[in-house]
């Protein structure tokens, strides 16, 4: 009896010692798995792609229409209006958007860019490119949303942001954006293109401020007209804006 007993008693012990390692075993294997899991949810780096032109004016996932002159982009899980730093791993160009969509809907994609975001990240010609996604943190975002908008009234600005008298003349208008930060960016892109004399005109409309991109210095109609058939053949739209 004496070594049935002893053998029982070992027996127990080998079955709680491998019950206790397989406890220990599963809890590390689901850990690792779990962090493996949550690394690859939201992967910061991949392939982007732009939204091609038959979007424009369509309503997104969020309910705003596609403006192909604003930094916005689509990605499947973040939430609406997260800011984000997108940058073209190839040329290293970045560039701010903001997530307004879901998608993309092919699984070898990480996010859709909007035409003029896709064209400051120079990847127009290639259709995709591999970026590299960093969120803006909210806080700081404010900040820096907050400071322009504190200090710019309603009106008229040169692209250094100092105010002006509305310039004379038709005016050509290419884009309106939600940020002043936006605007400059606009200008800048379109730096090269020599349109005319760009400025900013800050304006409220239903309630919400706006900051058109505008270009004046055209002595008639004809060749505002010209200039704007030429941007069309670019795929960029613009607004003639009348002499006032």
């Amino acid at each position: 009896m004496r070594y049935i007993s002893f053998f029982k008693t070992t027996l127990n012990c080998l079955i709680i010692k491998n019950i206790l390692s397989f406890f220990i075993f599963s809890s590390f294997f689901f850990l690792f798995l779990n962090i493996q899991l949550f690394a690859q949810s939201n992967p910061t780096t991949g392939t982007a792609s732009y939204y091609a032109n038959k979007f424009q004016g369509k309503k997104t996932a969020s309910g705003e229409k596609y403006d192909q002159h604003k930094y916005t982009a689509a990605h499947r899980t973040l939430p609406f209006g997260t800011q984000l730093k997108v940058t073209n791993l190839k040329n290293g160009k970045s560039v701010l958007v903001i997530v307004n969509d879901r998608g993309p809907f092919s699984k070898n994609r990480l996010i859709d860019v909007s035409f003029i975001a896709a064209k400051a990240l120079d990847m127009i010609q290639d259709g995709t490119a591999q970026v590299e996604i960093e969120e803006v943190h909210t806080k700081q975002r404010n900040e820096e949303k907050k400071q322009p908008e504190k200090t710019l009234a309603l009106g008229f600005y040169s692209k250094d942001l100092e105010h002006i008298q509305r310039p004379k003349g038709y005016l050509l208008q290419i884009g309106s954006f939600s940020t002043v930060d936006h605007a400059k960016e606009r200008i800048q892109e379109l730096e090269s293109m020599k349109i005319g004399h760009p400025c900013i005109e800050k304006v409220e409309i239903k309630k919400q401020i706006h900051y058109r991109v505008l270009y004046s210095g055209f002595s008639s109609r004809n060749e505002i007209t010209a200039e704007q058939k030429k941007l069309k053949k670019k795929a960029i739209d613009s607004i003639v804006l009348p002499s006032k």
